[in-house]
């Protein structure tokens, strides 16, 4: 009988384990299971103790500023710098507020009683992704509805179907939920601290998915610092690529200063390594070269040159993000210079 209960208990646990990592919502939700990103998310991928930091919450309890006597409506479209985690509605002195990833399309309508804001918002790895095209994000007419097409071939609407189910039955990401389930304890940490801290003492080797500075006192993510990579800080842009990048940000706010929004801001937020380490390459300065540029047209919500004065203010050490202090500069420069400004306007 104890036998038969241990195999089955076996038996179920082994299928929790495999429904939660193979299925994100289940990961994400069951709260069964240690924050991977509760160290930040560089010692997440390196487990280099000297990186090693709770991360905090910003929010202060009980401060909300979300004003709804405020004549700005303000819209987001963003990346993980502004997502709900980090900054959300009570952070704004707006009468609404709306976030939507660039990964996302949202269908909205605009209030013309209020000054209607629009801010784009990037990371700087992922700028030259973002203002490569035209911004499209956001639909502003009645939402088009796509029937349909009866004269698709067979095997056309056996790829759309395979496309459609493919991410449901084979979610990427399945192996290392799973690896970080059974090992992200606390116990196992210290494990995994000792195997990265003797990697790098012994061998001067550490996880190729992130890199340390010249002296070692800081950790950057691979793809903003490593000079190979498209998204690095020191891989070559052209000014031909800037001035593509400056049209397309040119067209995108036309665009929708013509759906019915007020202003259109452009905000690239530096990258850590940019700021910090810019000796470990040769930087690219595409912030400044973006910002700068003669044929920009759309007014910028700038950080960088604030950051690069004092870099060690504004970032958290075990991640890629800032801190409270630079998530604060950003929201003093919206909430001061940008909607207390338009909320004057009538």
């Amino acid at each position: 009988m104890l036998k038969s209960a241990l195999k089955y208990t076996v038996l179920l646990l082994a299928i929790f384990l495999w429904l939660q990592a193979y299925f994100p919502v289940i990961y994400f939700n069951s709260k069964l299971f240690p924050d991977d990103y509760r160290f930040g998310d560089l010692y997440r991928l390196s487990y280099l103790p000297q990186f090693k930091e709770s991360t905090t919450a910003c929010h202060e309890e009980g401060k909300s500023l979300k004003n709804d006597t405020s004549n700005v409506n303000l819209y987001i479209i963003g990346d993980s710098f502004a997502e709900e985690a980090r900054v959300n509605k009570t952070d704004f002195n707006a009468s609404k507020y709306l976030y939507t990833h660039w990964a996302n399309d949202a269908h909205i309508q605009l209030d013309s009683t209020k000054r209607n804001i629009l801010i784009l918002e990037s990371v700087e790895r992922a700028a030259k992704e973002h203002l490569s095209e035209d911004v499209d994000n956001f639909s502003i007419e009645k939402p088009v509805i796509n029937e349909e097409n009866p004269n698709l071939s067979f095997r056309k609407k056996i790829v759309q179907g395979w496309e459609k189910i493919s991410p449901v039955l084979f979610p990427p990401g399945t192996e290392e939920r799973l690896e970080h389930t059974l090992f992200n304890y606390d116990f196992f940490l210290w494990f995994r601290e000792l195997k990265a801290k003797m990697n790098l003492i012994l061998f001067d080797r550490i996880e190729p998915k992130v890199i340390l500075s010249k002296d070692k006192k800081h950790l950057y993510y691979m793809e903003e610092a490593d000079s190979t990579h498209g998204r690095s800080a020191f891989f070559p842009v052209t000014n031909a690529q800037i001035d593509t990048f400056v049209t397309h940000a040119n067209r995108s706010r036309e665009k929708y200063l013509k759906a019915g929004f007020d202003e259109v801001y452009l905000s690239i937020i530096p990258n850590k390594v940019s700021v910090q380490s810019p000796d470990l390459g040769k930087y690219n300065h595409l912030i400044e070269r973006i910002q700068t540029h003669p044929a920009l047209e759309v007014p910028i919500i700038d950080t960088y040159d604030i950051f690069k004065k004092t870099p060690e203010k504004y970032y958290l050490k075990s991640d890629t993000h800032w801190n409270c202090t630079g998530r604060n500069v950003w929201l003093n420069i919206i909430n001061q210079q940008i909607i207390a400004k338009n909320s004057l306007k009538k």
